[in-house]
Formats: C-alpha cells, structure tokens, sequence
C-alpha cells in the first residue's frame, strides 16, 4: 500500500477534493465549521456542567457518528461513475488495492478524527472507569468504521449517490429502531432481555450467551450500540441502586464477562471487513489489473 504523497487517491479524497470545495465555495464552507464548532463547544459546556454518565455522553457521540460516518464514504465510488470519471481512472498505472486503500484509507482516516474529536465527551464523565472509557472509543470507532465500510460498498455496488445514502440511513433506522420495536411487540413486552443474562458467571458463560441471543433474536438489542451503551453505564454505577444487591452483583459481572462493550466492537469490525472484503472483490474484479 502506498503512501499519502504516493498514492494520488488517498491524497485526493483526504486533501485534494476538500481544498478544491474550499476554493469554490469559502463562504458556504467557512461558515458551516463556525456554526458546528460553536455548537461543538456549546454542547461540550453543557456535558461538563452536567457530568453525566457514559451512556448519555456515549449515545450523544453514537448518534453524531450515525450522522457522519455515510457521509465519509456513500459517493467514493458512486461519484465516479457519475462524473464520468471511473473510465479514466482505468487507464492510469493504479491497482485496484491502491484504488480500494486510497478511498477506504480516507473513509477510516475521517471516521479516526470523528472520534478524536468526539473524545472529550467520552472523558468528560467522572464517574467512569477505564474500562467503560475504552470500550466507549473502541465501540465508537468500530461503528463507524462499519457504517464507512457499508457505505463504501453500496457506493460501488448501487452506482448511485442518492440512492447509496438512501439504503444507509434506511438500514440504519431498520436495525437501531424499527427491528428492536418489532422484537418487542413480538414478544408481547415481556422481561426486558439485559434481565436474561444474570446466570452468566464465566467467560466460558459469557460466549454462550452471544450465542444464544443469535438463536433467540435478543441480539438485536446486544449489537444495537445505543443500548449497549446504555447497559455499559452499570458497570460504573455505585450499589446502591434499586436492585437488590444480589441481582446487582450478578448483572456487573455477567456484563463483565460478556466482555460488554468490546465484544460489540468486535462484531462491528468484522462486519466491517466483510463489506471492505466484497468491494475489494468487486474492485478486483472489475479491474482486471
């Protein structure tokens, strides 16, 4: 894989093409990054006035990345063909691994700096341990690396800009919203599934229960990062909330030996690598080189 300076995409999609729209429209621009940074800034007093727990600053940085991540990735392909550019690209001395590194390299490398950028959220809260702290960035970055990844793949496999943005944020309201709401009406609203995990008690436990909650569906609510952020809150709460202490107990350490938090992000980045791994192959198999 080629460098920055040595690999002309790469280059592009990170520098080139944003300093061209500099040029061309500075206003429009430069007046979009005053607006966000001041709302940046403001939301960032609120976070530290409040200090909140990690689910809340954890939910506000997934829902900011829900945001931006498709719009890292849904037109790296879909542009090109669009712009009449893909033929072009064709005749230059590229690869298709540098093609793939160049525009998949500048979709990860932006959805990095989203999260460097959403960290002072992550570490605002006081209460948190480092273990929810880190579990928080790597979840974080891992959902966003799978939404550039999707991203990138309907780009070259639906040629199309709007549409590719459509099909993302659709599957994301289908799989955060819509596949939750159905599982509950469903099941008829009975025992919410956090309370099924209390008899894990091992590590060995903790990997049945991914396993189970596959073959029952509760994983659409395991892998839905906003609930996981909203359970991984538990393990920095005191024992003093409305459980009873055994009960307590067991939830803390069934989380802790689901690998709460770090098993989602694993997830996420090997679905990641599947839609990498399909562009690739469609790459490569359109290039022929």
């Amino acid at each position: 894989m080629k460098t920055l300076r040595e690999n002309p995409v790469l280059y592009y999609h990170l520098l080139g093409a944003t300093r061209h729209r500099w040029k061309r429209q500075p206003w429009l621009y430069g007046s979009a990054v005053i607006g966000i940074g001041a709302f940046y800034l403001f939301t960032l007093q609120l976070v530290a006035y409040n200090n909140p727990l990690i689910d809340v600053t954890l939910g506000l940085s997934l829902f900011v990345m829900c945001i931006a991540a498709p719009l890292m990735a849904y037109n790296l392909f879909s542009s090109e063909y669009e712009k009449q550019t893909w033929e072009s690209l064709a005749l230059t001395r590229l690869t298709a691994r540098e093609i793939f590194w160049g525009k998949w390299g500048a979709a990860l490398t932006r959805v990095a700096l989203t999260t460097v950028l959403l960290a002072p959220f992550l570490l605002t809260p006081g209460r948190a341990t480092h273990y929810t702290v880190v579990a928080a960035f790597v979840a974080l970055f891992s959902w966003g690396a799978l939404l550039a990844s999707a991203g990138l793949w309907l780009s070259f496999k639906l040629k199309r800009t709007l549409t590719s943005a459509a099909a993302l944020y659709a599957g994301q309201v289908f799989a955060l919203l819509f596949f939750p709401m159905l599982y509950g009406i469903i099941s008829g609203g009975s025992e919410p599934p956090g309370f099924a995990i209390r008899w894990v008690q091992s590590y060995a436990d903790g990997f049945y229960a991914w396993v189970i909650s596959l073959l029952t569906g509760t994983a659409i609510f395991f892998l839905n990062p906003f609930y996981m952020a909203s359970e991984l809150r538990y393990l920095d709460m005191p024992f003093d909330w409305w459980w009873g202490l055994e009960d307590q107990v067991a939830y803390i350490d069934a989380l802790s030996y689901m690998l709460w938090g770090y098993a989602q992000a694993g997830v996420y980045l090997a679905l990641a690598w599947l839609f990498a791994g399909l562009t690739y192959r469609g790459l490569k198999f359109s290039w022929r080189k």
